[in-house]
């Protein structure tokens, strides 16, 4: 389990952080645990590297696990999460400070149907 400061954090709990992060930043039309629950199950398939995850959303984890969730990733620096769902994916990207995945995040929300934040990994939840 990541703790703040730790030089890693697995794929999966980077997606929760991730998930997390984008509804403190949307409409929060749906509860939080609701928003991440489903955010979870609808990814249909994960592509991960070092330094960025792209995943898409389709039918879901309707059985089995998707690879790569245990992969161990950067936790310095800062992640930016940028979805959208009209198109079914999201893309994590890692950025080497904060001020730069700022100026990422600002040049994101311009584009309209998207959804654009900095990952706060102080985020938790706990799946019920």
């Amino acid at each position: 389990m990541y703790q703040m400061g730790d030089s890693k954090l697995e794929v999966r709990e980077l997606l929760v952080k991730a998930f997390a992060s984008a509804w403190e930043a949307g409409d929060k039309t749906v509860d939080r645990d609701t928003y991440i629950n489903s955010s979870i199950n609808v990814i249909d398939s994960l592509q991960v590297g070092p330094e960025m995850i792209y995943g898409e959303e389709g039918q879901g984890l309707l059985e089995g696990e998707l690879d790569h969730l245990p992969d161990l990733l950067r936790a310095d620096g800062a992640w930016v999460y940028y979805e959208v769902p009209a198109e079914n994916f999201f893309i994590l990207t890692w950025m080497i400070d904060a001020d730069k995945a700022a100026e990422k995040v600002a040049s994101l929300k311009d584009e309209e149907g998207s959804l654009a934040c900095i990952v706060d990994l102080s985020q938790e939840w706990h799946r019920t």
